[in-house]
């Protein structure tokens, strides 16, 4: 028995219908079929337009086509168009039916490929304790017993790959006021910007607003910057993004490196001559053992430039991690006969997922405190932290402790405390025995 196939038998069809003779051009059922004898070779067309463009060029043009040589009658070599015209001729001369497999469709490539994405968070807090009874002198809230709700962070993202090389971000970030000002609506700024290339294997550059080396990789380690962020950015140590260039990649055998080159402007564009430089080497196994080094050096006017240091050291498995860390700054006065002031931080905390996807539990312990030509000091600035407010004048440790509840893998509420200690009172002559700040937060987050 042979095979038809059922081009063949739309043209049986078509012959029986009209009567055509298949030696010469026929058009039955949108099936077109012609065979052209020519210098000893057979030329056969299952398609108009080739036949035509054959007889314009004399012959000559022939274009993709199956040659089989003595496939015809007398053994002459027969030229097919197409692998329709293969079977439409095997028809004709009682020959089987034959089955060409398509070739396989080419995937169609993921790229361009964008996405969407958003997170908040916020409280609903209650400053219990405080050590003064106003923010500043231009600002006479008294945060003690205050409480109320507000939001800390939305963040919009877009995020793009234009190829498996290059890609790019953009964010958009707005916050309520940290500083208890009377008007405290959410105020936009743009938070990355940047573009990705992948230039070597996992070796990638990034350039644009880009998140700083100092804490980007200890926060997504920490896991809980809705609840606290970590101590560089908390303290004020360095800015969270930066407008510069970074490079990284791996070394091998869990280690990787990393170097950055920026204004130190933050999110600003290049305000003067000074830059920055940082530099990050990490090891990481997941799960297992990690640990991280961190220096910088920070050039800034009148000589006041700042250098940074810092060592990581932590273990993560897929409930648990913990993890210390020391934070060391020394700022130039760039005054002569003026000390420098060094800055040391020490920071150990622990997450703990009991419930894995539902719940979890956290403690963190922070302890700040300068030196100046040997004497203890506070943290510069410390009263200018949103959310917390914290006097520059003592030395200090800071207690988070608190537990989550997962309702979805996107959304969590958690109680939690953030409790100041001071090591004396910050202002014994008009608040003698305020010596502590305490907040308590019912927390919430969600992504989408």
């Amino acid at each position: 028995m042979r095979i038809r196939t059922l081009a063949a038998g739309l043209l049986t069809a078509a012959f029986v219908l009209t009567g055509a003779v298949i030696s010469r051009p026929a058009l039955a059922q949108n099936v077109f079929y012609i065979e052209v004898p020519k210098d000893g070779r057979i030329y056969v067309f299952a398609n108009g337009a080739r036949y035509d463009a054959f007889q314009k060029s004399g012959g000559a043009e022939m274009g993709a086509s199956l040659t089989r040589p003595g496939y015809g009658p007398n053994g002459e070599t027969v030229v097919f168009d197409s692998e329709d015209a293969v079977n439409l001729y095997n028809f004709k001369h009682d020959l089987p039916g034959e089955y060409f497999p398509k070739p396989a469709e080419a995937p169609k490539s993921p790229y361009p490929q964008g996405k969407f994405s958003g997170l908040m968070f916020g409280d609903y807090f209650f400053y219990d304790k405080w050590h003064a009874d106003q923010v500043s002198a231009t600002n006479t809230t008294d945060v003690s017993r205050q409480n109320g709700f507000w939001m800390r962070r939305i963040y919009f993202t877009y995020d793009l790959a234009f190829n498996e090389k290059f890609s790019t971000r953009f964010r958009v970030e707005a916050n309520s006021n940290g500083q208890f000002a009377s008007t405290a609506n959410l105020n936009p700024y743009v938070k990355d910007a940047w573009v990705k290339w992948i230039y070597h294997g996992q070796h990638q550059a990034m350039a644009g607003i880009v998140p700083t080396l100092g804490f980007d990789w200890l926060e997504g380690f920490w896991g809980l910057r809705h609840i606290e962020k970590t101590p560089a950015d908390l303290y004020k140590i360095d800015s969270s993004r930066d407008f510069g260039i970074t490079f990284s990649g791996p070394i091998g055998h869990g280690f990787s490196y990393a170097g950055q080159f920026g204004n130190d402007s933050s999110v600003g564009s290049e305000i003067d001559k000074y830059k920055i430089f940082r530099f990050e080497g990490r090891y990481e196994r997941n799960p297992g053992f990690v640990a991280e080094v961190f220096f910088s050096e920070s050039q800034r006017p009148a000589e006041q430039d700042r250098t940074t240091a810092q060592g990581i050291a932590g273990y993560r498995n897929k409930v648990f991690r913990a993890g210390g860390q020391y934070l060391w700054q020394q700022r130039d006065s760039g005054i002569a006969g003026t000390p420098n002031l060094d800055l040391g931080i020490w920071s150990v905390f622990g997450v703990w997922e009991f419930l894995p996807g539902k719940a979890d539990v956290f403690a963190r312990i922070d302890d700040v405190k300068g030196d100046l030509d040997g004497t203890d000091t506070g943290l510069p600035g410390a009263n200018t932290i949103d959310y917390l407010l914290i006097s520059p004048a003592q030395p200090f440790q800071t207690y988070i402790f608190g537990g989550e509840w997962f309702i979805t893998p996107s959304i969590r509420v958690g109680p939690n405390v953030e409790w100041v200690k001071y090591d004396n009172d910050p202002d014994p002559v008009n608040f003698p025995g305020r010596d502590e700040a305490l907040v308590y937060r019912a927390t919430f987050f969600w992504t989408f």
